[in-house]
């Protein structure tokens, strides 16, 4: 039976949102900033968690987390923390957009997320995309893919699959089997 894991960021236990917040707002304040704290405190804390904090920053400070966050990092430093900030499915239609803009498209990042979310998740995410970008993520999807693979992903996208739908691991090797044949190669 195949093991299926579902990320490995979870929940920090004895979790404080305005603990969090505080040690936040310190390693902000004053000359220079303390960039190796934020790292070890947001990278363990889940999404969820990471919202919370974004939360009790506001109540305890009335400053938004994020924008005091842009303002202390720069760089490739920056970018990774303000991902790790956004909700999940907020960040999922920044990736999918941008899979989808300019000359080519991210066919890696498109497979990634659409195929690997929950049905809830994608109609989360198709919701946000087009309250983000005023265009619809299938029709956009289908502007940039063809075939079967623009089928699968609109099949994806309608998020119908049953979630709770164990997986038949004979049917997978049997899959496999007849995939690799199809694929053999003779010189």
């Amino acid at each position: 039976m195949a093991q299926v894991l579902k990320g490995t960021v979870t929940d920090f236990p004895g979790f404080d949102e305005r603990a969090d917040a505080e040690a936040l707002r310190k390693a902000m304040k004053g000359l220079g900033t303390d960039e190796e704290s934020i790292l070890t405190l947001l990278t363990s804390r889940s999404n969820a968690q990471r919202q919370e904090i974004v939360d009790a920053f506001k109540t305890l400070f009335g400053r938004d987390l994020l924008d005091d966050l842009k303002s202390e990092l720069t760089g490739k430093f920056e970018k990774l923390i303000v991902a790790l900030m956004k909700p999940a499915w907020l960040y999922d239609a920044y990736e999918l957009k941008h899979a989808l803009k300019g000359a080519g498209t991210d066919e890696k990042v498109l497979t990634e997320i659409i195929a690997s979310r929950t049905p809830e998740e994608l109609t989360a995410i198709k919701h946000v995309y087009e309250e983000e970008y005023g265009s619809s993520l299938e029709d956009d999807v289908v502007g940039d893919t063809s075939g079967y693979y623009q089928r699968m992903l609109v099949v994806l996208l309608q998020a119908n699959r049953d979630p709770d739908a164990g997986i038949d691991e004979s049917q997978v090797e049997q899959d496999a089997q007849v995939s690799e044949t199809r694929h053999v190669v003779v010189y």
